[in-house]
């Protein structure tokens, strides 16, 4: 016995004890749910799973409570030497759009790698997460390590088995049928969902106020606060399927910005007009809302790229300080600038430096007094191959 036990404690799991039974159309999978390191990112996904707090129904822009993994197809696999996974979760059961009207921080721990069949949050770029997640299949994936943020492990050989079907069955020949909670212990069992600080989504409160053929807008009842964000759906006959998201109306409040009185909607040219109109808070929020007078340091392998915005918050003149020479650079332009809570991205047009298009994703973790520091991913245009490719990550610097 004084061998048994040991080898018994070394073939434990990390976390048993929460777990998440998938019942797919190929067959059950168990996955272990790693609460002690990744608290939010479990407590996202029971909630979600178990329908138990609101989201933005991806479909509608509602505020809804639903079990939002019933029904989800594994809308994309792979299957080849380099990767294996099948990624489910978007809530449209497509790789565009989708998402629960929030987004969650990156947990990343070296504890917890891309080893075969763990779970894994999918995104978009640093600090995107949402619903969508990915569970790898036989091959390890070590170039997804501190980029995506594992949160389960898949240990017993009959769900892996389901899980190699369901990859080799190809994109949205399987589906999540439903998704089961248990809790096999006291540690699991006082593990609270709810009391992990993820962001509070709720209707809008406040007043419609429209000029007939002029102007719809939204007059908020209270100031919205730091790392809200504001999202507007609108239909005209109430269908289904008639619902589009205003994206001209979708509103960041990002750190030390004054919130707004009101938000414009849309034009109010339709005879009638119906909208869903959500709020989602983000505690914690450290992401500006614009790049107005900013300025990006990003940290690559040979030097440290920097780019100084003007007024405008699109233009302005970069600099690429080399490890060692002269730095050198001259003027860039900035296109499809996108902000949230915890993250911002934006598409750098750099004629001085190659090369010369660069798709920056950035990643706000911590808001200090003079600039907020972070993690880049940072992509490159190659006209050959028609697409974006992998250039660079590190370290992040935003000013203040």
């Amino acid at each position: 016995m004084r061998f048994i036990l040991p080898l018994l404690a070394l073939a434990a799991p990390l976390h048993a004890e929460l777990l998440a039974t998938f019942h797919t159309t190929k067959g059950d999978v168990v996955a272990e749910l790693q609460y002690d390191h990744t608290p939010q990112t479990v407590a996202s996904f029971i909630t979600l799973a178990e329908g138990t707090r609101n989201i933005v129904d991806p479909l509608t822009g509602a505020v809804t409570r639903r079990k939002f993994f019933d029904g989800q197809p594994f809308y994309r696999t792979a299957n080849n030497d380099y990767y294996k996974f099948a990624q489910t979760g978007s809530g449209n059961g497509t790789n565009n759009g989708g998402g629960p009207g929030y987004t969650i921080r990156d947990e990343l721990t070296t504890s917890l790698t891309h080893v075969p069949y763990v779970l894994s949050m999918a995104h978009a770029g640093p600090n995107t997460n949402g619903s969508q997640f990915f569970i790898t299949g036989s091959l390890s994936q070590p170039s997804y390590d501190l980029v995506h943020t594992v949160f389960g492990l898949v240990t017993d050989t009959a769900s892996q088995a389901v899980i190699d079907s369901i990859i080799n069955a190809g994109d949205g020949a399987s589906t999540i049928n439903s998704v089961t909670i248990s809790r096999t212990d006291a540690s699991a069992a006082a593990f609270d969902e709810h009391a992990q600080n993820l962001p509070v989504v709720s209707r809008a409160t406040g007043t419609l106020s429209v000029a007939r053929n002029s102007l719809a807008q939204w007059v908020f009842d209270t100031p919205i606060t730091e790392g809200t964000v504001f999202r507007a759906f609108r239909s005209e006959t109430l269908e289904p399927d008639s619902w589009l998201e205003i994206d001209d109306a979708a509103l960041h409040l990002g750190i030390d910005a004054t919130a707004p009185d009101s938000c414009p909607l849309d034009d109010a040219s339709a005879p009638h007009c119906y909208y869903h109109l959500t709020t989602a808070a983000h505690p914690g929020a450290c992401a500006p809302d614009s790049l107005v007078s900013r300025t990006v340091e990003l940290t690559l392998s040979g030097g440290t790229l920097t780019l100084d915005f003007d007024s405008t918050g699109i233009a302005g003149t970069t600099t690429y300080t080399p490890a060692t020479g002269d730095p050198f650079g001259g003027p860039f332009t900035a296109t499809a600038i996108t902000t949230g809570p915890h993250h911002l991205l934006f598409i750098a047009n750099t004629p001085s430096i190659a090369p010369q298009y660069l798709l920056i994703k950035i990643g706000c973790d911590l808001a200090g007094t003079t600039r907020i520091l972070g993690r880049h991913s940072t992509q490159y245009y190659d006209f050959d191959y028609d697409g974006w490719y992998q250039f660079a990550s590190g370290s992040s610097a935003i000013s203040r």
